[in-house]
């Protein structure tokens, strides 16, 4: 390979690892092991509806080894027509990114906040972070 093609090849790698977005993480990721590389950002999706009560929020992470990167995000679903309803469930987004070599456990819970049952649903998912 002359120099151009090392030059092309090394601009599309690098472009494609810093486009690349963050790992998607969702309900059938539940107790499972992800590896990511230090610095990579972990989106988790999960779906629900708060018009019930109910919502998603953090119970525990490993501070040291992961960082939340801002607050929940909430997004309705859309319908057919376009147009958002009352009452229509949509899915809740958490950010987090990986700070430090090592495992970090994600625990979320979905429950009503005045609330404290058995039936309380878990999510749990162990980062191993190189």
């Amino acid at each position: 390979m002359d120099k151009i093609q090392l030059s092309i090849l090394f601009g599309l790698f690098i472009s494609t690892s810093v486009c690349a977005g963050p790992i998607q993480l969702t309900a059938a990721d539940n107790g499972r092991t992800n590896s990511v590389n230090t610095g990579s950002e972990i989106e988790i999706v999960l779906e629900g509806n708060p018009t019930t009560g109910y919502s998603w929020d953090v119970a525990s992470f490993n501070t040291n080894r992961l960082q939340q990167i801002g607050a929940v995000k909430y997004l309705q679903s859309e319908q057919s027509d376009g147009k958002h309803r009352v009452g229509v469930g949509g899915k809740f987004v958490f950010q987090f990114k990986a700070v430090g070599s090592g495992q970090g456990l994600i625990k979320l819970i979905y429950r009503r906040p005045w609330e404290t049952t058995s039936s309380d649903k878990i999510y749990s998912v162990m980062i191993e972070i190189k």
